[in-house]
């Protein structure tokens, strides 16, 4: 449980850490670093515009920060690709997801395309992490 806790408070830290130095891992940082800059944007333009119906994108967030902690909870109890299929469609319903979102957005494109690209940065980011603690393999 203790796994849980820590990898649903570490997540978002260490995902917006990468701000202050997006290469420094390469595209492993460099892509959380884009969804970041893309999340600020989002709040940015929906608070100009008032658009509050994009109070909807907290869903991907919620949904990757309680995959990782369910990833947390079974640390090291899948092993090989036995964690690919849970990985893959976990992805796979975050950018559908986010795709809808979209669509359901009226007036704020501009805003909701940005969290769209912030809440798929964030649930590879996840799934990456939840990969690694499935796995109990860390880099």
């Amino acid at each position: 449980m203790s796994n849980a806790i820590w990898l649903f408070l570490a997540l978002p830290n260490w995902y917006i850490s990468t701000i202050a130095d997006p290469l420094g891992a390469g595209p492993l940082t460099a892509i959380p670093a884009f969804g970041t800059i893309c999340l600020f944007i989002g709040i940015t333009v929906g608070l100009i515009q008032r658009a509050w119906e994009l109070k909807w994108f907290f869903l991907p967030a919620i949904a990757s920060q309680l995959f990782v902690a369910v990833a947390g909870a079974l640390r090291g109890e899948l092993f090989d690709e036995s964690s690919q299929p849970a990985l893959l469609s976990f992805i796979v319903f975050q950018i559908i997801l986010a795709g809808y979102l979209i669509y359901r957005v009226g007036e704020a494109r501009l805003a909701a395309v940005a969290l769209a690209i912030f809440s798929v940065t964030y649930a590879l980011f996840a799934a990456f992490i939840a990969g690694m603690s499935f796995n109990d393999t860390w880099l």
